[in-house]
Formats: C-alpha cells, structure tokens, sequence
C-alpha cells in the first residue's frame, strides 16, 4: 500500500490535519458568483463586491493602474477579475513564475553540488596538475546558510588538505564553460547595479555577490577614513577615496565599479567617531570568489605554482589530459572535495521570504544550464517560459520574461497568468510546502513582517515593489475557511508607496472576510 494513489490520499488527510490544527476548516465545494468588475458569491465563499468597488473607485487609488483575480484554490473558478487579462509589471512576483519553474522542473530536493577536482596525478602530497573547481551556481554559499561565504570556501579548502594534497604544479582553475560570462540581465537598469540588491551572479559566486563594508572615520578630520571589507578578492579590487567628516556629518559613502581596471571606488566621507556597515554589489563575482578560494587554499598549506584563473569556455585543457566542460568524466580527474546546497525547497524560501533577488537570477541561470543549451539568460527565460506555457497552460500572450528577480521593468505578466503558477504549484506535489515558503503576516525577516496584521496564519504571498511598482499574490485563507488564490498588481502609481502597499492590503482583508 505505498503506490502513487495511497500517497496521494495521505498527503491529503496530513494538509487537512494540519490546517485543522491551525483552526482553519477547509471547505471542499465553494459557490462563485460574478457581478460587474468584483465579482461576489452568496454561498460560502462570498465577495464583498461593493467594498472592492468602493476601494478602486475612491481617491487616490482610483489613479492606479490596477489588476486584481481571485480564484477558489479548489475547484479554480473565477470569484474576483477586475484587468485580470492586462499586463503589468509584476516586480518581484516574478519570483512566483521563476520558483515555481525550477521547484517543476528541477526538483524541490535538487541539491547544487560545487566540485573540486584533481586533473592530473597525486604524487604523495603533490598534486602534478590542476585544481579544478566545477562551477553549478550554487546560490547557498552565503551567511543565509553557512557563517559566511569565506567559511564555505575554507569548508573546501579543508578537504583538499585532509585529501593529503600540499603542492600543485598546476594552478587554481574554475570551470565556468557551463554558465554564460554575462552576468547582468539585458534589461537591467544600471544605477540598480551597484547596491546589493542588484547583485549579480555567475557559475561559482559567493555571499550573494555583495561585499560587506566597515566604515570608519580616521584619526584626523579632513584624513583618510578607515575602509575594511569581506570577502577579500583579488587585490587592490577595492580602492577607498573615503575622507574623514567633522563629528555631525553623517556616513555617505557610495561605490564607483571601473570595468576597465575591474575595481571598485569608494567615494564619501566617515563621520568622525563612528563606525558604520555597508553593503554593495562585488560586481566581479567569479573572479572575486576564485580569488578567495586562492586566499582560502594558501590559508591552509597548500600551495599553487601558478596561481589562479576563470575558464568561460568549453574545451580548453586542464590538468594532463581533461578539458573544461568534462572534467568530472575525464579519467585523469578525481574528485577532491565537494559543497552540497541545501535543497531547492530551502532555497526557495530563502528567495520567496525575503524576496532575495540573487538567488532567484542563479535559479535562470541553473535552468538553463540543466534544461537548455547554457546557462544563460536566453537559454533560462526560454525553459521558463517554455514550462509557463506547455506545463502550466498559461496563453503566451499572458507572460513577457526577462528576468529571475522582478528588478527588470520589461518584464510582463496578467494577473490571471500568475494565479494560474499559483493553483498549479497549490495542486502539484508539495504544494503546501511551496505555500509555506512564501511571506507571512508577522513572520520575522519576511516582508510581510509588518504588513496584514491579523490575518497570521491565513495569507501566504510574494510582495513586489520597483518604481511605481507594487504587487502582492497568493494564497488565503478566508475567515470561514475558505482556501483562495490571489493576485493583485499595480502599475503607474505616481504615488507614495506605503500609500499603495496599504489599499492592497485593504483588499486583501476584503478578501479574507
């Protein structure tokens, strides 16, 4: 008795305790009625079509474009359509589109596994050779998961060196081939490049591509201020042109990256007496990382002849006799040591929760490296929205992908589109582990933390906000039980922000009555 049919009934019975144990009652057939742009039921699962209209008819929301669907997460009827077929800018609710994909598709206990490999032959504590690190986006290298990224790679170089390896002839070499070299999306807005929440990634990266920042005055006003980062890369990628301000002048600092000498410039100025912590973009991610590694290695005595590099190509020969792109089949290669990530289902909560942008573009890369020809940005919008259209049905006229994150305004989408992701993850395997890895009321170090108080326990969604931008989908459940899928975009606002978060939110209780 453990064949598809019987798992599928106990994983029923355990979705129906569970939510019996929150004091929710689900109900299992809901009446739908439509009347006018909000649609509203006189069953079980009514609407107050009336307060949504007021709400979208009142000043100053009444500006905004907006589109709203509400679907019953049982039987997928239709109990709210207001624009649902237009499209908007879902900022980051493209991570609903982009997780869903990839939990579909790779797995939710697909693990990234970051390899180390010996090319060539150990001669006692020789290696005569290369160290070849085999690069799959592994997006967990971070203080999300570990300490800190630099504790990950020395994770690593522990192995080596319990491995008995001391001496490579060769040098430090990660295999990139597998990963595009372009690490910024097409249609990303520059300024957004430098701050850590437009951190970009690659094939072997670490601490989400950001650097941390300690600034301090120095001793003199007018003098030097005192710069210290991590993780430490390659040397000199940080040039400080920080100064020392008078007592009373506040911390400004801001990060200038030089493509053409690959460095970062801090300019500004350090208050006197104080210390603050910055975050910022690295902007050279694999090359930073393979520079740590490098540190990481010497740390602990093994020693390079001739240092370190990134190889973007396939075929180029490493060790004796391998080549990047093969290595982990060459005969001449061993594995050394190995990262394994946390799995995808972990990971997805480290996007969906706090809307980590990061993670969510190396998941764009790993599809297309898994499921297309390369991981690159074409290659991993075509499997998403190849998956969006043939998996999940959605009309190709529904969705315009450009990126993972939701940072692109170019990105495209109705609302009917996502709430179709929505019902597809709910009644898919996992659902309800997919549902608890988004956003809730009052949960700590998400970004519903201080939104929708009250409604604990019952809302489970994906926040969005870029410039006049703002979203929130997902899944509800109704004061009487009644479990809902929602989606709720707005574009065009010209408003203050926390004006517009605050009317979605008002629709969301309407919702939740």
């Amino acid at each position: 008795m453990n064949g598809p049919s019987t798992q599928k009934a106990l994983y029923a019975i355990w979705r129906t305790l569970r939510y019996t144990r929150l004091g929710v009652r689900w109900i299992l057939t809901l009446l739908a009625f439509t009347t006018g742009c909000a649609s509203s039921g006189t069953g079980v699962n009514r609407i107050d079509g009336r307060a949504v209209d007021a709400l979208l008819t009142s000043s100053p929301i009444n500006q905004v474009h907006l589109g709203i669907t509400a679907t019953d997460a049982i039987t997928g009827q239709i109990l709210l359509d207001h624009n649902a077929h237009q499209w908007f800018v879902p900022a980051s609710n493209q991570k609903i589109l982009v997780t869903a994909a990839a939990w579909s598709l790779l797995g939710p206990d697909h693990e990234f596994r970051t390899e180390l490999w010996a090319a060539g032959l150990v001669q006692g504590n020789t290696l005569e050779g290369d160290l070849v690190l085999v690069g799959s986006g592994d997006p967990s290298l971070s203080s999300r998961y570990w300490e800190s990224g630099s504790a990950a790679l020395d994770t690593l170089a522990q192995k080596v060196r319990a491995a008995g390896i001391r001496q490579v002839t060769g040098s430090l070499i990660v295999d990139a081939s597998v990963w595009d070299s372009t690490t910024v999306a097409p249609t990303r807005e520059v300024q957004d490049l430098r701050f850590r929440f437009g951190s970009t990634g690659g094939a072997f990266a670490i601490d989400e591509g950001e650097f941390e920042v300690i600034v301090s005055g120095g001793p003199s006003i007018g003098g030097p201020g005192r710069v210290r980062w991590s993780p430490v890369g390659t040397s000199g990628y940080v040039q400080s042109l920080v100064t020392t301000s008078p007592a009373g002048r506040v911390t400004s600092v801001v990060p200038h990256y030089l493509p053409e000498t690959r460095q970062i410039v801090l300019r500004g100025n350090a208050e006197y007496g104080t210390v603050d912590t910055l975050w910022i973009a690295q902007r050279d991610p694999v090359r930073q990382a393979t520079a740590a590694l490098a540190a990481a290695l010497a740390q602990a005595d093994v020693d390079l002849a001739h240092s370190w590099s990134v190889r973007w190509k396939r075929g180029d020969r490493v060790g004796r006799s391998c080549q990047t792109g093969t290595v982990a089949v060459c005969p001449d290669a061993h594995l050394v040591g190995s990262l394994i990530s946390p799995p995808l289902s972990e990971l997805t909560a480290g996007t969906l929760e706090p809307s980590q942008n990061w993670i969510s573009e190396q998941f764009v890369h790993a599809l297309g490296a898994e499921l297309g020809d390369h991981g690159s940005w074409e290659e991993g919008i075509a499997v998403l929205e190849s998956f969006l259209v043939d998996e999940v049905g959605i009309d190709p006229q529904d969705v315009s992908a450009r990126d993972g994150s939701g940072l692109s305004a170019y990105n495209l989408v109705t609302p009917r589109a996502i709430a179709r992701v929505l019902r597809y993850m709910y009644t898919g395997p996992g659902g309800d582990t997919y549902r608890m890895a988004m956003a809730e009321p009052g949960e700590k170090g998400s970004t519903l933390e201080h939104r929708l108080s009250g409604l604990e326990g019952q809302v489970f969604a994906k926040t969005g906000s870029i410039s006049n931008v703002n979203s929130l989908s997902g899944y509800l459940v109704t004061g009487k039980g009644n479990p809902l899928i929602f989606s709720i975009l707005s574009n065009g606002a010209g408003l203050n922000p926390l004006t517009v978060r605050e009317r979605i939110d008002d629709l969301v209780r309407i919702l939740a009555r």
